[in-house]
């Protein structure tokens, strides 16, 4: 090999180096993810409810937190499609902790109502927040409910959800504001 060729292969590597590996590391992350599918009956037809979150939070693998969070709610049927989506603007500071479970349904004369309950996880302190998506009839809402708790767990509704929920039909928001009072009342009951 020539001396040209030397200086040549030299400065290719170096400049290889400093392009493509100088200042560069990977970090692998697997942010847990989850769809969940329902399907059901009722006065407008066959309905397919479909739920995705992304960057699931998992209380036994961390990190909580860095992951841009987002949960998306689908339900279709033969007469119309809704959809809603909820992209976390906190994502540095917690993730959405969702549990199939915990999702309910409720008749009323206008169809069945789908409440999607889901909550965070992250920084533990004495606030939480319980946010929730709903479907009734063509309608989609997104409601988000401030908790207080105290030093030996117990834990109230921090909001004035009668104000806060003013878009909620009045069935809906009456029993909306009964199962929060009942359901979450301990720091435990929002994972």
């Amino acid at each position: 090999m020539n001396k040209f060729s030397t200086v040549w292969v030299s400065f290719i590597l170096i400049l290889s180096f400093y392009c493509f590996g100088h200042g560069l590391s990977a970090q692998v992350v697997l942010p847990d993810s989850i769809t969940v599918s329902k399907s059901w009956t009722d006065k407008n037809g066959s309905n397919r409810l479909q739920i995705k979150v992304n960057a699931l939070c998992n209380p036994d693998r961390p990190p909580f937190d860095g992951h841009e969070t987002r949960i998306e709610a689908s339900l279709y049927n033969s007469k119309y499609t809704s959809v809603k989506a909820y992209n976390d603007e906190d994502y540095q500071m917690e993730m959405i902790f969702f549990k199939e479970k915990n999702i309910w349904f409720r008749e009323y004369s206008g169809g069945r109502a789908v409440f999607i309950p889901f909550s965070y996880c992250g920084n533990d302190d004495t606030d939480k927040k319980i946010s929730l998506i709903i479907f009734y009839g063509r309608d989609s809402y997104l409601c988000h409910i401030q908790y207080k708790c105290d030093e030996l767990g117990g834990c109230t509704i921090n909001d004035k959800s009668g104000v806060k929920l003013q878009h909620l039909p009045v069935m809906l928001r009456k029993d909306l504001i009964k199962r929060l009072k009942t359901t979450y009342r301990n720091t435990a009951d929002f994972n």
